[in-house]
C-alpha cells in the first residue's frame, strides 16, 4: 500500500461530562488530527488548535472559560512540532481536508502556508452565513484565513485511487464528513465528530447544538461502511489515544 497513516495529538478539549456524553463532573479529551502521506503528497485530515492557543490568555479560550469550558495546548503538541517530528515540513503539506470548521478542527491552517483546504460546500456555506455559523460556532477566524478552497457535494476521492475517501456526514455542523483510508495500517474511518467516542454508538447521545437526526443517519451510514477488519477511529475518545494509541504518531 502506497499511503501511509499517522495520528498526532494537538492539544485537549475540556468540559462538563454531559456535553461530551461522558461520565464525570468534568473531562478531558484529545484533539487528534491525521496525517496522510502519499505518492501525490501530504495531505492532513484535520488540523487541530491555533497554535496561539498555547498562551492561556488567548481570546477565545478566555472566551471558552466563561462558559466552562477550556482547551489547552502546550508547545510540543502544536501541528508544526508533530509534523517536524515526522519529518515533514508543514510548507509541504498540499491539501487539509477537514471534518468541520470548529477551532479545534481547523485551527491550524495558519500554520499550512501552502494547503489547499478541502471542506463540503455545505460547511463553507454554513461558515459565511450569520444565523448557522452563530449557532453552530463556526468561527471565521480559524478558517477564512486566504487558502486556496476546494469545494466538494458528497463522496470525495482525495488522492484520485481510492486510498482517501471523504464521505459526507452531516450532523454536528451543516456539512460534517469523514474519511475513510485503506492504508499500510489497514482500513480505517476516520469519523470525526460524526461520533466523539465509541460509547455513543449505544447511547446516540449527541451534543445540544447538533441536528440529532441527521447525526443518528450520518453514525448509521459509517458504521454499514465497516468491513470486518474496519478500525473506527472516533473523534475525541481518550480510549483510542492512551498508551496504545489507535495509529502512530512515529515513523517505526
Amino acid at each position: 500500500m502506497s499511503l501511509r497513516l499517522f495520528g498526532c495529538l494537538c492539544g485537549q478539549f475540556h468540559s462538563d461530562g454531559v456535553a461530551m456524553a461522558m461520565p464525570g463532573e468534568r473531562v478531558s479529551v484529545p484533539i487528534p488530527f491525521y496525517v496522510l502521506e502519499h505518492p501525490e503528497g501530504v495531505a492532513l485530515f484535520d488540523c487541530g488548535l491555533p497554535a496561539a492557543m498555547v498562551d492561556p490568555d488567548e481570546s477565545y479560550r478566555v472566551a471558552l472559560r466563561k462558559v466552562g469550558l477550556d482547551a489547552t495546548l502546550t508547545p510540543e503538541e502544536t501541528l508544526t512540532r508533530n509534523l517536524e517530528r515526522l519529518d515533514i515540513d508543514p510548507a509541504r503539506v498540499r491539501w487539509a481536508a477537514l471534518s468541520h470548521l470548529h477551532f479545534d478542527h481547523a485551527g491550524g491552517l495558519r500554520e499550512l502556508p501552502n494547503a489547499t483546504v478541502i471542506v463540503q460546500r455545505r460547511e463553507w456555506e454554513a461558515g459565511f452565513e450569520p444565523e448557522l455559523s452563530s449557532r453552530y460556532g463556526l468561527r471565521k477566524r480559524y478558517f477564512d484565513l486566504g487558502h486556496p478552497v476546494t469545494l466538494v457535494e458528497g463522496e470525495h476521492d482525495l488522492f484520485g485511487d481510492g486510498s482517501a475517501v471523504l464521505v459526507p456526514s452531516h450532523g454536528h455542523t451543516p456539512g460534517h464528513q469523514s474519511l475513510r483510508v485503506r492504508s499500510d495500517r489497514g482500513d480505517h474511518i476516520l469519523a470525526g465528530d460524526a461520533c466523539y467516542h465509541c460509547g455513543v454508538v449505544e447511547t446516540r447521545q449527541f451534543p445540544q447544538m447538533s441536528d440529532h437526526a441527521a447525526m443518528n443517519r450520518s453514525l448509521d451510514a459509517l458504521l454499514a461502511l465497516r468491513g470486518p477488519d474496519t478500525v473506527m477511529v472516533w473523534g475525541h475518545d481518550p480510549d483510542q489515544w492512551g498508551e496504545r494509541p489507535v495509529l502512530p504518531n512515529a515513523r517505526d
